[in-house]
């Protein structure tokens, strides 16, 4: 009897024994993990906004943009910035929340103009906060309630793989950017890869005379690219004081039935199974 109580209580030791190693293990990795996404209220607001509140909007037969500008401040690169905001009445009452896109990865210093567009009866556009992602994170930064939080990409785009060899991905040379006149630019792609390329598109930043970014163009090639093969396309700007640059494309892989969407700005590419 002796014998089996002992049995048992040994038996049960070493039940005891896993259980721990395997909850200290489990544990370990949870603070690490926990560890990896700590950032800090100054390390998250990166954003300089030059304007949170923009009030006393009119509205005419025609409707009024509003804008205000921003800036990177992080060492950073800050891409799939979205600015969020609310737009209130002349007594103060929420009309709605809305979210507008940021198309335009920043690097550190650089700007760019945000244009929004009232709705009916908007008096005050307040903006209530932002979010990026930035390495692997995706943050959210609620400038209203003072607080911020921190997410794993990985986690948050299921759909969407990211790519760490860019040069096997970026296929697509672009060259000879030309000015046809004040406002026409020409330029040439050539399909670099062994492949046909579908539904190409030029992803085409405008900045002014301050350097700041104000629109992101994409221009469409309505075509098939076979391997080997080079094109021209035409591209516009809104001012001719502006000046444009490519940043980035993206393209169908028809043989592999999946999207690629190349960003010069982060050096870096993304694929979307179809």
């Amino acid at each position: 009897m002796n014998n089996k109580k002992l049995k048992l209580t040994l038996v049960l030791s070493v039940f005891s024994l896993i259980f721990l190693t395997i909850f200290i293990i489990f544990k370990f990795n949870q603070s690490k993990e926990e560890k990896q996404i700590e950032v800090n209220d100054s390390q998250a607001k990166v954003l300089e906004i030059e304007n949170t509140k923009i009030t006393g909007i009119s509205h005419t037969k025609t409707k009024t943009s509003v804008t205000t500008k921003i800036k990177n401040k992080s060492q950073n690169i800050l891409s799939n910035i979205r600015i969020n905001y609310i737009e209130l009445d002349k007594n103060q009452n929420k009309i709605s929340t809305k979210q507008i896109p940021v198309e335009v990865s920043l690097k550190k210093d650089e700007k760019a103009l945000i244009t929004i567009l009232p709705q009916n009866y908007t008096y005050t556009i307040d903006i209530i906060g932002y979010s990026y992602e930035t390495k692997n994170y995706d943050i959210n930064v609620n400038l209203d309630e003072n607080n911020i939080t921190v997410g794993e990409i990985s986690q948050i785009e299921n759909t969407k793989e990211q790519l760490d060899d860019i040069i096997k991905y970026d296929i697509l040379q672009i060259y000879d950017l030309q000015q046809l006149d004040d406002k026409n630019y020409k330029v040439k792609i050539k399909n670099n890869s062994q492949k046909n390329l579908g539904n190409i598109i030029l992803k085409v930043a405008e900045k002014n005379k301050e350097d700041e970014y104000v629109s992101i163009s994409k221009i469409s090639y309505n075509s098939t690219l076979k391997a080997k093969e080079f094109s021209k396309l035409i591209l516009n700007s809104q001012d001719k004081e502006n000046t444009l640059e490519i940043i980035g494309y993206t393209y169908d892989d028809i043989e592999n039935k999946s999207n690629i969407d190349v960003d010069f700005k982060t050096n870096s590419a993304s694929i979307i199974r179809n």
